[in-house]
């Protein structure tokens, strides 16, 4: 049998390299051994990188945005990636040695490689600055230069083995992966034969950033949207939603768990863990098809835990996707190059231009949801849909009626600018809801379905000197729509005007589907507020709010309360009590000042109310604040 080509490389060139204590640093690597070790390095340096990336979610619990936009094959994806990327580069090196040998040494070699392993590995630490990391990533490749040099021919006789069962094994697990995501499922029989027999299904549909007061059913100057005025006539709508945190990633934790935030690890960078089944969860074990669609494709992202339990959940097209650019930017090199301009000139040149920055709207969130369903059949189906087009920017698709600003984007009335663009967006955006829900009717679906909106927080537009969200518990950031309806399940035409929470949502689903509860959702059903009989009615649960993120307060909101520390809130009683976190309270009269503009915290005749919301806020967390 034929001696394998290193093999007689290695045999032919014993006698000039003395083994390894005769300076090895000094001797040329051939061509051949230098392709092999670059190969090394790149398997090497893909599995290291993909044990980072393991160990920083599922061990630490650590999400950041390369994480987010993390492609779901990225277990092949990221060694295969490293492994190309080191190839190409053995190759230009040889190319390069070819005319220059005498970079061709072993200790030259080392380093180079070294160095783009090190610069990999080590980018990948926060808020580590770019000098640093090419200072450590020299320390790191001298280090790991010497220690090869030293060993230079026992390294040389094993590289070639591993590089080969290495990429061996990369190419395999993505052979399989591929046909495996690409080969037809036979789903065998439809799971509806072993659920209850015509289970309603449920389609959960979320508006980021609405505030309720900009809707129609909600008394807004303006008619926005007709058609969610016309769904709320149909069933049960909650004059006094609120959300449980102004911003998107706990309020959906909460939503899909029926706890409060505090109760949950999902925060800036920390993504929800197992402790508490979610809603698609509780759906899925009785036997339904679980889809999700978001277009907040960041802070509802899969990587931060809410797609749990849904069979199919989508959040940016590329991370389920698998194409040569997609395997390339799987890993922190091939992310280098790929955003280099000059990869951005030949990518533009060679295919289409690659856009990450795109912004789902409802007409596609619609579509990929429609397409999921077209072949469920009879099984029931729970729909989760995150609509993102009233986010800021505020800026409707091209295509979308502007009803409230000019063509070129100038407001009727420059003092409203922003807010006037807010509502072109909910015009567009109730547009497409109309549309969903007659393609819904169309296809036999709707006369057995559960419909819940809702939003995940407000928005400020200037109340208490603030704008946006996540900067306060406002009621501007708080009051959020909430209506259910189903043509048997809910009263039609009902308004329950107490203060309910985002939390009571999961409960009541399963509450009104006859599926009972669940242990785990310590939130309790809706369904109690309107029921026949004012002795079963219970409006006395308290409502609590919470934010947590003083250091990822945009730096544009000088005077944002949130700056000052964890706040809470807790509704009852007509009364709104906040905490904020330098101790300071403030206490606001619902019924007197929905508007939250008169603070009576000062007020002698207000410190027994005071007093029971401080207690009463410790009951619900558990924890004795400082207010007094």
């Amino acid at each position: 049998m034929a001696a394998w080509p290193w093999k007689s490389l290695a045999r032919s060139r014993q006698p000039t390299d003395g083994g390894d204590s005769a300076a090895p640093g000094k001797l040329s690597l051939s061509l051949s051994e230098l392709f092999v070790v670059g190969t090394w390095f790149g398997v090497a340096t893909g599995l290291l990188e993909l044990g980072g990336t393991l160990a920083a979610v599922k061990l630490m619990g650590r999400v950041t945005y390369d994480t987010l936009r993390t492609n779901w094959h990225y277990f092949w994806m990221t060694p295969l990636s490293n492994l190309v990327l080191f190839s190409v580069s053995a190759l230009v090196l040889c190319v390069a040695t070819a005319r220059i040998p005498r970079l061709r040494t072993g200790r030259v070699v080392f380093f180079l490689y070294a160095y783009l392993t090190a610069w990999s590995l080590v980018s990948a630490i926060p808020t580590l600055h770019k000098t640093a990391e090419v200072v450590l990533a020299i320390g790191l490749a001298c280090v790991t230069t010497k220690f090869l040099t030293k060993r230079r021919s026992t390294f040389l006789r094993i590289a070639p083995r591993a590089a080969i069962l290495g990429a061996g094994l990369i190419l395999a697990i993505a052979g399989v992966d591929v046909y495996s995501t690409n080969r037809p499922v036979d789903r065998g029989p439809s799971v509806a034969s072993v659920a209850a027999v015509g289970p309603p299904n449920v389609v959960l549909i979320v508006l980021d950033t609405v505030r309720a007061d900009s809707l129609t059913p909600y008394g807004a100057e303006r008619d926005t949207t007709p058609n969610l005025a016309r769904l709320a006539r149909e069933g049960v709508l909650f004059k006094h939603a609120r959300s449980t945190a102004p911003w998107t990633l706990p309020s959906h934790a909460s939503l899909f768990t029926g706890r409060w935030p505090f109760e949950l690890s999902a925060d800036v960078g920390r993504p929800l863990d197992s402790a508490f089944p979610t809603l698609a969860e509780q759906l899925a074990d009785r036997g339904y098809a679980t889809g999700g669609f978001v277009a907040n494709t960041q802070n509802c992202n899969a990587w931060y835990g809410l797609d749990r339990g849904f069979d199919h959940y989508e959040d940016f097209y590329e991370n389920a996707t698998v194409t040569p650019i997609e395997v390339l930017r799987s890993s922190r090199l091939g992310r280098y190059v790929v955003t280099s301009k000059l990869a951005q000139a030949v990518i533009k040149r060679a295919a289409a231009p690659v856009d990450f920055r795109y912004r789902k709207t409802a007409g596609m969130i619609n579509r990929d949801a429609l397409a999921w369903l077209s072949d469920k059949g009879d099984q029931p189906f729970f729909m989760f849909l995150n609509y993102f087009d009233v986010h800021d920017p505020y800026q409707p698709p091209k295509e979308a009626e502007r009803r409230f600003t000019k063509a070129g984007g100038e407001a009727q009335s420059a003092a409203n600018l922003a807010r006037d663009a807010y509502d072109d967006c909910l015009v567009y955006l109730d547009s497409q809801i109309g549309r969903l829900l007659a393609e819904l009717e169309s296809r036999g679906k709707l006369q057995n379905t559960l419909v819940i909106v809702t939003s995940d927080h407000g928005e400020g537009f200037g109340e208490h000197g603030l704008a946006g969200h996540g900067v306060s518990l406002y009621r501007s950031e708080l009051h959020i729509p909430l209506m259910l309806v189903h043509p048997t399940r809910t009263p039609a035409g009902t308004v329950v005007s107490e203060p309910v929470s985002l939390r009571d949502v999961a409960p009541t689903i399963l509450d009104l589907l006859d599926l009972g509860t669940a242990p785990t959702f310590a939130g309790k059903s809706l369904a109690n507020t309107w029921s026949a009989s004012a002795a079963d009615r219970d409006f006395s649960e308290p409502v609590l709010s919470e934010v947590d993120r003083a250091d990822h307060v945009p730096a544009e909101v000088e005077d944002a309360p949130a700056r000052r520390g964890r706040m809470r809130s807790i509704t009852a009683n007509g009364r709104t009590y906040i905490l904020n976190g330098d101790g300071r309270e403030e206490l606001y009269d619902l019924h007197d000042d929905p508007e939250e503009s008169n603070d009576l915290a000062d007020l002698a005749d207000a410190q027994e109310h005071l007093h029971q919301l401080r207690e009463l806020m410790e009951q619900v967390t558990g924890v004795q604040e400082n207010g007094e």
